[in-house]
């Protein structure tokens, strides 16, 4: 007889838990487990690997789908290098260190304006 792991039994619990809750069982698998993938409104997910899955045309669309998925990501990274920054600021008094930090924070506002623009 065959026994589940703990991981599968954690998996088959979380598709009893989306199918409870009116998700949809398909009949494609997940590319990464071959677990079974269930549509969750408009997403399609993988409830052993937990993640969505999402299928693209061309690899145009599968890099514009990688920066989507990574952009608050980057987000939290740049804010926290900020926060960081800032208690810099706030302790430094060489006024060419204040300088480099400065730039550097000016960068990084930059970057998270143009992320906040690539997410609309």
């Amino acid at each position: 007889m065959l026994k589940m792991n703990e991981k599968d039994d954690v998996s088959v619990k979380k598709m009893a838990e989306l199918l409870r809750r009116g998700a949809t069982m398909l009949a494609e698998s997940c590319p990464q487990c071959g677990s079974p993938l269930f549509k969750v409104g408009d997403d399609i997910y993988c409830a052993k690997c937990d993640r969505r899955i999402v299928y693209a045309k061309s690899d145009q669309e599968i890099e514009t789908q990688a920066v989507k998925t990574l952009i608050p990501e980057l987000r939290v990274t740049l804010i926290g290098k900020l926060k960081a920054l800032n208690e810099l600021v706030e302790s430094e008094n060489d006024i060419e260190k204040l300088t480099r930090v400065a730039n550097l924070m000016v960068l990084l506002l930059q970057s998270l304006h143009h992320l906040e623009d690539m997410r609309e």
